[in-house]
């Protein structure tokens, strides 16, 4: 029986063979086998990343839009007296349990007699169109292809929904932390015109999700701002495995789009990735950088959201109906998303959530109901499996 460890260290050989290989040409020269560089732990090195841009990184004195952070708040006490009326047990939810299982108060299981879902009336919440939702499917397409270890580990694009959304991708390397467990690939679309950075989410959810922690730190780009603590300890971490070949790749093919996405953890990533590809790249604006996460957790608080939003981009971050992650860390510990909502009661559908931060009419209307399982499919794609 061959053992992981000796899988893992005959992929890293071979990651490490095709690096020094390839230091001997110019940068961009095509791998002449299937599989591509792999960067890990052991074989990254060290980049020296471009200069902060300092007229990008500006605090904002005016936020475009305030946000709420008491929205969750609101609708947990109504929400919460409205079940308690309906003869449901508070208790449940106030204190952890095992059934249903609740973090920060939230549910991971929704009790059968939870309120129902209804959807404000408002002219800033429009449904999706056909076209929306074949994108939205189309990037969370590419977030679940991450969970593949043939696309991540091995460095191969041979995976069914790789082939089906993206079959003249050509994967440029692709990177996994072993400490953080970020893991993810650049990839290349020519039909498309488009530069792909897409990152994994977490492989333990369950236990990612149960052992959540809320510890911010200071984002250094931005005055006042704040982040959760290990998403950008885990961001610094990998960004040095990527961010070379992916800033060849612009460079080699200005007019293609740069799209970033992620699932989970692998959302966070990929905002923090934008929003570092934004402050560093000149050419990089909102022409042609574009992110869409799916089941994303809060990155920073009310000062960061207001940043991201000033910055123009364009930035979708999708909710299916109850998903639990997207409300953690919980805005009562001063966690605010930025970005359009897209609240998916379906995976066929969905509802557009304007403006650009979150507010209390879309998913933040169902809390503390929320539900884990909710968090494995977008737009009718298993994340988490290799498909």
């Amino acid at each position: 029986m061959v053992s992981f460890t000796s899988i893992t260290q005959g992929v890293a050989l071979v990651a490490i063979m095709m690096l020094s290989v390839s230091n001997a040409a110019p940068l961009l020269e095509e791998v002449t086998t299937d599989a591509v560089p792999h960067v890990d732990d052991s074989n990254f090195v060290k980049f020296d990343f471009p200069p902060i841009i300092t007229t990008r990184t500006a605090p904002v004195k005016q936020p475009l839009f305030l946000g709420d952070l008491n929205a969750e708040v609101e609708s947990i006490e109504l929400n919460k007296n409205w079940y308690v009326k309906h003869n449901g047990n508070a208790t449940l939810i106030d204190k952890r349990a095992t059934d249903p299982e609740t973090v920060a108060g939230l549910t991971m299981v929704v009790p059968a007699n939870a309120p129902p879902v209804v959807t404000a009336a408002s002219t800033a919440i429009v449904a999706a169109t056909s076209a929306q939702i074949t994108e939205f499917r189309h990037h969370a397409a590419l977030s679940a292809t991450t969970y593949c270890d043939s696309v991540v580990m091995s460095g191969l694009w041979t995976c069914t929904n790789c082939k089906k959304y993206v079959p003249d991708g050509k994967l440029i390397v692709t990177f996994n932390s072993a400490i953080r467990e970020i893991g993810g690939y650049v990839l290349r679309s020519d039909n498309k015109k488009t530069i792909y950075l897409v990152f994994r989410g977490s492989h333990n959810w369950k236990n990612w999700v149960v052992n959540f922690d809320f510890i911010k730190t200071s984002y250094t780009p931005v005055s006042g701002a704040t982040v959760h603590g290990g998403f950008y300890k885990a961001y610094k971490e990998v960004s040095s495995y990527f961010y070379a070949k992916l800033l060849a790749q612009h460079k080699a093919y200005p007019g293609y789009k740069v799209v970033v996405t992620g699932h989970s953890l692998g959302g966070a990533q990929a905002l923090l990735a934008t929003m570092d590809l934004y402050q560093r790249i000149a050419t990089l604006n909102t022409s042609n950088l574009k992110l869409y996460s799916h089941g994303a957790p809060r990155v920073g608080n009310d000062q960061f959201a207001y940043y991201v939003d000033y910055t123009g981009l364009t930035i979708y971050r999708t909710v299916f109906d109850r998903d639990i992650v997207p409300h953690l860390p919980p805005q009562a510990f001063g966690f605010l998303h930025p970005g359009v909502e897209v609240w998916a009661r379906t995976g066929t559908s969905a509802k557009i959530c304007n403006p650009n931060i979150e507010t209390k009419k879309c998913s933040n209307s169902i809390v503390p109901f929320t539900s884990f399982e909710d968090h494995r499919t977008y737009f009718t794609m298993e994340q988490g499996a290799c498909i």
